[in-house]
């Protein structure tokens, strides 16, 4: 590798171990989250159906079951990560709480589900739709955000020589 690749991948190394990548993804995950929570409450019906079978709701982008409380929650979210990814403290702290968040709604979904026999969608706890593809999505929310929360990147001192960070 030349010197000049060799520099360009020491100074990326610099910025991932400045809370580049957990800035990113708090900030990503909080854009996805705040759209899906603003794009919810569009009344188009041709962008978000009204499905009158199983628990009756609306399909935010014909998919996933939402209401104006799920809205609300995806809002929060989103919010949240928006605010948090300005530091990579509280990116990182942000992706452990919304990561182990996500995840616990992803497996009492799932548990809600396989009791109910597996519908279409579900109510849970009787306050807010789920199905499927909100299932995945929080499967995969959820663990990309503890991974922001928990990986410990290797950073590069300014002498060159490799140490770890502290979660």
């Amino acid at each position: 590798m030349g010197t000049h690749a060799a520099g360009n991948v020491r100074r990326l190394r610099q910025k991932e171990g400045e809370g580049v990548i957990s800035r990113f993804g708090a900030k990503y995950i909080g854009v996805l989250y705040l759209v899906l929570g603003i794009v919810g409450f569009l009344p188009i019906p041709w962008l978000n159906p009204f499905h009158a079978e199983g628990v009756g709701t609306v399909y935010l982008l014909n998919l996933i079951a939402v209401n104006t409380l799920h809205d609300i929650i995806h809002l929060i979210i989103g919010i949240t990560g928006l605010l948090a990814s300005r530091e990579e403290n509280t990116a990182r702290l942000w992706g452990k709480i919304a990561g182990v968040a996500l995840i616990v709604l992803f497996a009492a979904g799932m548990i809600q589900a396989a009791a109910l026999g597996f519908p279409k969608d579900q109510l849970f706890l009787g306050l807010v739709p789920l199905n499927s593809p909100g299932h995945i999505l929080h499967l995969v929310t959820g663990a990309l955000a503890l991974y922001l929360g928990f990986a410990n990147p290797a950073l590069i001192s300014p002498d060159g020589k490799e140490r770890q960070t502290t979660p």
